[in-house]
């Protein structure tokens, strides 16, 4: 039978299994060995059964001395034993106990009914070494088989690390397993870390691009060479099961395996750079890491890297010294927020340098007294706003400032007696 004969099958199979046929039944029907069982058995596949049908399974192991660029995976054990010794709180920050699963798929689309995933990756620690386990279903017809292999259905609960993971890779496995909730275990909702949404907080306007394979040559040290493309990856598989060659499939399994072994090292790099290294990075990646441990309120952290950013002068510290004066104003230390303030607009764009105008203007006006310069800053601050792209309402609260401001300083001007 052709995959797309297969595909269809499926496809007519999801739809009268939908009802309530009994799960019993289902279990019943028996699946077909594929007939290239021998052939991908060549590089690396074992074909397993399970009581809804066939898996392959490829099983690597790892030293824990492996690099993945300048990063030996065992540094994940340093890292873990670090986050257990800071007494601040972040969402990187885990137990060296916690199960950990490094985690990555390949799919057949990007959405829809007809998108399946086919290739699923999991890295775990040992005691040791890393293992890596890929599961890839024969055809549709086993995807229940698939998925129920993968154990990620179990009573323990792991830690999902991924690249882009918990907005795409994640859903998919869901909408896939909802497909067969009348055969599969519940699936958890388990916790996510998803690293790219932490390379965005670190790198952003630090990177052109925040693709895996950019963070690799540009932060982790290495350049993949003779990479399958991600776009001819659905096609590579299609065509395995069609003919039942897999040798460019080995191509597809590689490339899962680096994305899955970059994890790691993107892990333990990003975590030396939010606990201990303040060397090796740019001012703006530390004033970005700075501004992300603002928002999760650990402040003191936070002043940590602005402080070391804002001890050098010029353009390269004025973000930071912005996010400095902003916790500075928060807790009450108006005097040094204000010189911050006034420090960073000048070497600031867009909105932002309106923003800070607008603070010192405020600073000098409710704290200071001191009206005149408050209308000064305000007035630097309509002078920027006329240049960039800001909202109305912005526009209008400096206009009613400035007229405020002028309206006092008059109220407050010594009167000349002229007997």
């Amino acid at each position: 039978m052709s995959f797309e004969n297969k595909l269809l099958q499926m496809k007519g199979m999801l739809k009268k299994d939908s009802g309530t046929k009994p799960k019993a039944n289902i279990r019943k029907q028996k699946k077909q060995r594929p007939l290239y069982e021998e052939r991908w058995s060549e590089i690396g596949l074992e074909l397993v059964e399970n009581e809804f049908g066939f898996v392959f399974k490829k099983t690597i192991f790892y030293p824990f001395e492996t690099r993945q660029g300048k990063v030996a995976l065992g540094e994940m054990d340093r890292v873990l034993e670090a986050w257990e010794k800071v007494d601040f709180d972040h969402p990187f920050k885990l137990k060296k106990e916690e199960r950990i699963l490094f985690f990555d798929t390949e799919t057949t689309g990007l959405s829809g009914t007809g998108a399946y995933i086919f290739l699923a990756g999991l890295l775990e620690r040992k005691s040791d070494g890393f293992e890596m386990i890929q599961y890839v279903m024969p055809d549709p017809s086993n995807e229940a088989a698939f998925l129920y292999e993968t154990d990620l259905w179990k009573s323990e609960e792991p830690i999902i690390f991924s690249y882009n993971g918990k907005s795409f890779d994640w859903p998919q496995l869901t909408s896939r397993w909802t497909m067969h909730r009348n055969l599969l275990p519940k699936l958890k909702s388990l916790r996510q870390i998803d690293l790219f949404h932490g390379t965005k907080r670190i790198w952003k306007n630090e990177l052109a691009r925040m693709k895996l394979s950019t963070i690799e040559e540009e932060k982790l040290g290495f350049s993949r060479e003779g990479d399958v493309p991600g776009f001819l990856i659905p096609a590579i598989y299609l065509d395995a099961v069609k003919s039942g060659y897999p040798e460019a499939l080995e191509k597809v399994l590689h490339h899962n395996e680096l994305d899955i072994l970059s994890l790691v090292s993107l892990y333990v790099l990003s975590s030396d750079l939010l606990m201990e290294d303040l060397e090796s990075e740019t001012f703006g990646a530390y004033t970005n890491i700075g501004k992300w441990y603002a928002d999760l309120k650990q402040f003191d952290q936070s002043a940590a890297y602005l402080e070391h950013v804002t001890s050098q002068r010029g353009a390269s510290s004025a973000l930071a010294r912005y996010f400095l004066a902003i916790q500075r104003k928060r807790s009450g230390q108006y005097e040094e927020a204000l010189q911050l303030f006034k420090e960073a607009a000048p070497n600031l764009r867009g909105p932002v340098e309106v923003e800070a105008w607008i603070h010192a203007s405020k600073l000098y006006e409710h704290q200071m007294k001191d009206y005149g310069q408050a209308a000064i800053m305000a007035g630097f601050a309509k002078e920027a706003g006329a240049q960039v792209k800001v909202r109305q309402s912005i526009t209008l609260d400096i206009d009613k400032r400035m007229a405020r401001l002028e309206l006092k300083i008059q109220k407050n001007r010594p009167s000349i007696d002229n007997n």
